[in-house]
């Protein structure tokens, strides 16, 4: 069916094949202007991604998404491989090359209490069996991304990001599970107030709620704290791309800012956060490999239950920090999907973990799992 965008993607087919054959040798190819979408229809959103191979096409939810993946089949731009078309919300357009991987046999047998040289390579060849598209899905499955991303478009990226960036400074020691008790009431505290137009009206916003909860007065002093900073006041403004490249000079910068190490759960969270938010906007190139794994009770349990002797949250880290080596020499993805996914079945049963993976369609990965519990 003909869609109103297709003679859009049509006019930009040249280079958009251009745009392939960077991903085809690179990765991931440059991103080019595609404002003049506007002119053929009206979105709130205009963030999208499709996924093409010679096959054919596969998510696409959004209509000037799915256009351009059609146009790109039916034009046989694609001869060989796998590509993601992502059309930013701020209208530009990149393509990624998806690896196939093909099925791997693994022996989950390992031993309880292993080491860590022969536990990673174990656990990295079970999670190189998901495809990064299904990787991208678990992220935009965290309460995060599901609860915050409407206030993307009504905030800007710079005020949407440094909220989202104070609200993961303060997330612990929570009332019950983030998913429930966090994020829905943050979400509904943002909803019955109008737009900040400051960072200080942020926190005039968010004081109540923190008012309430556990340790109110330490988290009222980490929301002043980051909300009344340079750092808060320059990613009010600041754009993704800006954003993306300097975001480990942030991380840096946040760390001193709040007073604490680098490595500290709330601080590498915030970046989690950060980084969320950067991939909600379209924009994933931005440098999250050196930025440890935000060790909280699920993380660490889910890591123990494998079988690896924990003394320390550094243990954990060091764990994760080498299975996801190994992961990058198969895909593109970052620590940002790791965690994304072990705190997500970081505390469910074996039959549960099964049944989460079977809703992915990746059953088989789910039982070798749970094989080496």
């Amino acid at each position: 069916m003909a869609s109103k965008y297709d003679d859009y993607w049509l006019n930009l087919l040249d280079v958009i094949a251009d745009l392939i054959g960077e991903a085809h040798k690179r990765g991931v190819s440059r991103s080019i202007d595609v404002s003049d979408l506007k002119k053929y229809g009206e979105r709130k959103n205009w963030y999208g991604d499709v996924i093409v191979s010679e096959k054919g096409i596969s998510k696409g939810k959004m209509a000037h998404a799915r256009s351009l993946g059609r146009v790109v089949l039916e034009n046989r731009v694609i001869n060989s491989g796998k590509f993601r078309f992502v059309i930013t919300y701020n209208l530009r357009l990149r393509v990624e090359k998806l690896k196939v991987l093909k099925k791997l046999r693994i022996d989950t047998r390992y031993s309880a209490k292993s080491s860590f040289s022969s536990s990673f390579p174990m656990v990295s060849k079970i999670f190189s069996l998901i495809p990064v598209e299904v990787w991208n899905k678990i992220v935009r499955e965290e309460p995060e991304w599901t609860h915050m991303f409407e206030f993307l478009e009504k905030y800007g990226f710079g005020k949407f990001a440094t909220m989202i960036v104070v609200v993961g400074l303060n997330d612990f020691q929570l009332k019950g599970r983030s998913e429930l008790a966090y994020w829905p009431n943050i979400k509904e505290i943002l909803k019955s107030n109008k737009i900040p137009e400051s960072p200080r009206e942020l926190e005039s916003i968010l004081t109540e709620f923190y008012s309430n909860e556990r340790f109110p007065d330490l988290k009222l002093r980490r929301l002043n704290r980051f909300l009344s900073s340079r750092l808060a006041e320059s990613l009010w403004n600041a754009r993704p791309k800006d954003m993306a490249e300097n975001f480990l000079r942030i991380w840096h910068e946040l760390a001193n800012t709040m007073g604490q190490d680098r490595s500290k759960k709330t601080i590498v969270f915030a970046m989690k956060c950060l980084g969320v938010a950067l991939l909600m906007a379209g924009e994933s190139n931005f440098n999250f490999e050196k930025i440890p794994i935000p060790v909280d009770s699920r993380v660490k349990k889910f890591t123990e239950r494998l079988g690896v002797v924990v003394g320390s949250d550094e243990d954990v880290r060091r764990f994760w920090s080498k299975v996801l080596e190994e992961l990058r020499k198969m895909m593109d993805i970052n620590m940002i999907h790791l965690d994304s996914l072990i705190w997500q079945i970081g505390v469910l049963s074996k039959g549960e973990i099964i049944d989460y993976f079977a809703k992915l369609n990746l059953k088989m990965v789910g039982e070798k799992i749970v094989g080496g519990f």
